[in-house]
């Protein structure tokens, strides 16, 4: 990054708002622009130097905060309120160093009710493919993520509050595309669906909240579809899912299993794969919770892996080790519990198996409703750490023989294979 602050680039920090400057000048940091705008406001105050002239509007090359916007159907108008508000274009560098913006993303607490408006409520995502091709190697690589949770909280002044971590998504979408992965695997709780949870609520938060849900899933599975468009993408079920059917069950029995006429070959329509559109960014959907697997490498002579969500979790012991003296015979890839685990054995044939737990997506102080969730009498949700951790994993196959790498997420930022990728 250039040290000077000239031209353009001074009109810029000093007319255009944060969102504006950044889609223009990602290298810069947020605390770095406020301090320089300030430093250089002060400048102007002294007549040190002159007020700069407002920056024109570069010639684009569709990659703009503005045509990002436009290119989502977002008119004009409301693009000129979302940049005024907190709506923020993320940027990676891709494999020849150019960078790349992804679709306007709500800050956590950004998007009013009014905003929300804006956007119509159900829409099929955007995918422009990637050019680029996949590569070809001696081995394959896996992508495996778990427990995003999405769901939002919609407070009293109409804020969608999102359970779920944008950045933690931002930085996993990062990695996974960076690896040129051949498969990404969703260990499940995709989303949180607290509005039909049997258990008690801590607040009147959920209400008219599924449709922003379900809207993000598919939206989120779009992206990476776009970065990936050659990947086998899996998602297997869990707990979280299972809530709409017990919900069905329980409240309009008559409804479960209907299909609208015409679309034998899809899914009932009150069911999670049909309500997030699975099929149009082309998901395998594997069901039934509590069984449902997706086996992996069964066409090598070595134990496959089996990816699942789980349905139990150790309090003070090892969740890795009760499931692995459970499944002895198989390497297992699951999540549920929250928690970054691994436990390793060693099997009369020599084959080293793994049992791994791999880490959420979702936000970890408090937003998500759990047994620690609480909420003040001002509606607030009260910041509690859980003992989680957020994480994604990327699986390395040698014909049958895997190296698992866990990749921790702290803070919107994630090391691996020495490089940082921050959301």
């Amino acid at each position: 990054m250039k040290a000077t602050w000239t031209g353009r680039k001074l009109s810029s920090l000093i007319h255009d708002n944060w969102q504006t400057f950044n889609a223009n000048y990602p290298e810069v940091k947020y605390n770095t622009w406020k301090g320089k705008r300030s430093y250089w406001n002060s400048k102007i105050k002294k007549g040190v130097i002159n007020m700069p002239p407002k920056p024109e509007k570069e010639p684009t090359n569709g990659n703009n905060f503005e045509d990002i916007l436009r290119l989502h159907n977002v008119s004009p108008e409301l693009a000129n309120e979302l940049t005024e508000k907190g709506f923020h274009v993320g940027f990676i560098r891709n494999s020849e160093g150019e960078i790349e913006y992804t679709i306007p993303l709500p800050h956590a607490r950004g998007n009013t009710k009014k905003d929300i408006e804006g956007f119509d409520p159900a829409q099929a995502a955007r995918i422009t493919p990637s050019k680029r091709k996949p590569q070809v190697r001696d081995h394959k690589r896996l992508y495996v993520f778990s427990d995003a949770q999405m769901d939002y909280r919609r407070l009293e002044d109409g804020t969608l509050d999102p359970v779920h971590d944008e950045r933690a998504l931002a930085v996993g979408r990062m990695i996974c595309k960076d690896m040129m992965v051949d498969e990404i695997i969703n260990l499940g709780d995709t989303v949180d669906l607290a509005a039909l949870s049997r258990f008690k609520p801590d607040s009147d938060h959920f209400h008219r909240t599924l449709g922003p849900a379900f809207q993000r899933v598919h939206d989120y599975y779009g992206e990476l579809r776009a970065d990936t468009p050659w990947a086998k993408i899996t998602e297997v079920d869990s707990n979280h899912n299972t809530r709409l059917k017990d919900f069905m069950l329980k409240n309009a029995p008559t409804l479960y299993g209907f299909r609208r006429p015409g679309d034998e070959d899809e899914y009932p329509m009150f069911t999670y794969p049909y309500m997030a559109n699975l099929g149009a960014v082309d998901v395998d959907w594997v069901s039934g919770y509590g069984s449902a697997e997706y086996v992996y490498g069964l066409e090598y002579d070595t134990p496959p892996i089996i990816f699942k969500h789980g349905n139990s979790a150790v309090n003070g012991g090892s969740t890795a080790a009760k499931e692995s003296r459970e499944n002895p015979e198989t390497n297992v890839v699951r999540g549920h519990s929250h928690r970054v685990e691994t436990a390793y054995r060693t099997t009369r044939a020599g084959n080293y198996l793994a049992t791994v737990v791999v880490g959420a997506a979702c936000r970890i102080t408090g937003e998500v409703p759990s047994y620690h969730s609480a909420v003040d009498d001002n509606g607030n949700v009260v910041k509690f750490q859980e003992n989680w951790q957020q994480g994604v994993m990327v699986i390395y196959d040698y014909d049958g023989e895997y190296q698992y790498d866990t990749i921790l997420i702290r803070d919107g930022k994630a090391n691996y294979n020495g490089k940082t990728y921050e959301a």
